[in-house]
């Protein structure tokens, strides 16, 4: 069996760290070993043979058979080259062939003369070359190192991290930096240009190095500076705004663009106005109101104590979470998982699990609601219900906002776990690990890291099971909550089913303009003409 690169190897660990990190930020504790003796009845035991590694080209045929192919003797020789600006000197050494000399270190110490390298010789690196250089080649080898110069930083605003209890700040791009404060708080410090240290060359030379410069600052109507301390202070309560070298205090964080990689995550201790889109992969968390002219992708958009509204929709690709303490109005939300203390408003809904601690309304424009689940505390209304090909919907009634985060914290372990699993999963498969490795006799490096992601996947398949599980048993306690009404203003669909209680309603054939209530009396669901 062919061994796999280092590279790849460390690809695998690597995967598997970030694995293990994200079972740790949803779950607290998580350990692979212990978790996987307490699942299996026993654990087999495997020899690890060691595999010798694949001896290298020069080495397998040797100098006999150069002569065989008529190739005549030849020393070995040795390159040195200047690089990177005299920082660097890399050096090749080619192998003899036939009975020819191999190059020496004395061959290297007098090329190194030649060319005028002075500093940062490593003579270990130099020896180490010389000596794979007598079987096979030795490419770029760095024997030398300059040392560069320290380059200088232009003064700057620095922000003054001492937030008060219960306050946070937010980490956004690296050009913008914001915190909450409160008034006359000394919010910042006006920091002077560095110097920088000159560096050295290869040859010698001194690598000269440009002063800073100060930065002038420019004042928001809402700070004031005292140039003898360089401290700058707040007027007024509200969040700190620091870009390049304009600094203010403003009530509302304005981001006049996409949330993307380029930008980062956002966490905002009030109100956050987003003038694009959220982009796939970031999270965005604020205490108040978040509004967003754009959409969300498969992103993470929370509110803690506000609302959220989402000009353009929610393209979830099965992966977006969208938590608010109050409301979230969104155009459309598709694949997509959406909770609401108060209010869950949009126009259509797509594959999607939207909960509201109040209600759920998709009732504006077309008003269709196709596939995926609705929970709501008192209230849904729909226009059209479910979908001709009868794709499964469901909607349950009853759900307070209590219960609501308690699915939301559910729903963010379950989320987590299965992203865990699949990476678990694509390191195995895109690395084209196989079970050869794992066979007796025949355990070799590869073989240990996929043991080890072999482990952690079963773990986390049973970890899958278990909040699926918990989930279930959520949803059955919900059963005890008959209160809640669903109309459908339109048409509902056969394949929908509506859970108030303890008690079920499966929707057989198509229906119109009807009201779904639990009738306490007869104890079932009835079903009421709207007028």
């Amino acid at each position: 069996m062919k061994p796999i690169p280092e590279k790849q190897i460390e690809q695998i660990e690597e995967k598997l760290a970030k694995v293990l990190e994200d079972m740790k930020e949803a779950g607290g504790k998580f350990d692979v070993d212990s978790e996987f003796e307490e699942l299996m009845f026993s654990k087999n035991e495997t020899p690890d043979v060691a595999v010798d590694d694949i001896r290298a080209m020069t080495r397998r045929f040797g100098p006999r058979l150069m002569q065989l192919l008529g190739f005549p003797p030849a020393n070995g020789t040795c390159r040195l080259r200047i690089l990177e600006d005299g920082l660097q000197a890399e050096l090749d050494v080619d192998p003899p062939a036939g009975d020819g000399k191999p190059a020496a270190v004395e061959d290297v110490r007098r090329l190194i003369g030649e060319k005028g390298v002075v500093a940062g010789i490593d003579q270990d690196a130099i020896e180490k070359a010389v000596e794979q250089g007598r079987t096979e080649p030795a490419r770029g080898v760095i024997i030398a190192r300059g040392t560069p110069a320290v380059s200088s930083k232009d003064g700057w605003i620095e922000l003054i991290s001492t937030p008060r209890e219960g306050e946070r700040n937010l980490t956004a791009a690296a050009s913008l930096d914001i915190s909450a404060v409160i008034k006359d708080q000394a919010i910042a410090r006006l920091v002077p240009p560095s110097p920088g240290t000159p560096g050295q060359d290869v040859l010698g030379r001194e690598i000269p190095v440009m002063a800073g410069m100060p930065v002038v600052a420019d004042l928001g109507e809402r700070v004031s500076f005292d140039a003898n301390a360089g401290i700058f202070y707040a007027k007024e309560s509200g969040r700190v705004v620091i870009l390049k070298n304009f600094i203010d205090i403003e009530k509302l964080l304005e981001i006049k663009q996409d949330i993307d990689i380029s930008v980062g995550h956002v966490t905002f201790p009030g109100e956050l106005v987003i003038r694009g889109w959220v982009r796939a992969g970031m999270n965005v968390e604020a205490e108040k109101d978040i509004v967003i002219e754009g959409g969300v992708e498969a992103a993470g958009v929370k509110s803690t104590d506000g609302s959220i509204f989402i000009s353009k929709g929610v393209q979830g690709s099965q992966i977006a979470m969208i938590e608010a303490a109050w409301d979230v109005n969104a155009k459309f939300i598709e694949q997509a998982t959406v909770m609401a203390g108060g209010v869950v408003k949009t126009q259509n809904a797509i594959r999607s699990e939207l909960a509201g601690g109040e209600a759920v309304l998709v009732c504006e424009g077309k008003g269709v609601v196709i596939g995926g689940r609705i929970y709501a505390g008192r209230r849904v209304e729909v226009r059209e219900l479910g979908a001709g090909s009868g794709e499964p919907t469901v909607v349950q009634l009853g759900m307070t906002p209590e219960n609501l985060t308690a699915l939301a914290k559910l729903k963010l372990r379950k989320q987590v776990t299965q992203k865990a699993s699949a990476d678990a999963e694509q390191a195995i498969s895109r690395l084209g690990l196989s079970a050869e490795a794992l066979q007796s006799k025949s355990l070799t490096d590869e073989g240990r890291n996929l043991l080890k992601l072999t482990k952690t996947l079963i773990v986390l398949q049973h970890r899958c099971r278990k909040v699926q599980d918990e989930e279930t048993a959520f949803l059955e306690s919900m059963k005890t909550k008959t209160n809640g009404e669903l109309d459908v203003r339109g048409k509902v669909h056969p394949g929908v089913k509506i859970l108030i209680g303890h008690s079920t309603y499966q929707v057989q054939e198509a229906m119109s303009w009807v009201r779904f209530r639990y009738d306490p009396e007869k104890r079932r669901i009835k079903a009421i003409p709207l007028g």
